[in-house]
């Protein structure tokens, strides 16, 4: 989960259709440029507000109720 000129929104990501691995960015400086090199999809979550970033587990919890297809 991160922040880039191509991450696709957490509405759009499609449910899980094989094991998945999910890569966590830091609250401040996000996932290291050479880890990124190796995702397949970045995905961010939108916010309003103030805040820039959510809690690592608050975030993780969002994006794996999505690739479970529960919302």
């Amino acid at each position: 989960m991160e922040l880039t000129d191509e991450s696709i929104r957490l509405a759009d990501l499609p449910t899980a259709q094989r094991r998945t691995i999910i890569v966590l960015g830091h609250e401040t400086t996000g996932i290291p440029p050479e880890g990124l090199e190796l995702l397949d999809v970045a995905v961010e979550i939108p916010m309003i507000g103030t805040g820039h970033s959510l809690n690592v587990a608050v975030a993780g919890s969002l994006v794996l109720y999505k690739l479970a297809g529960l919302c």
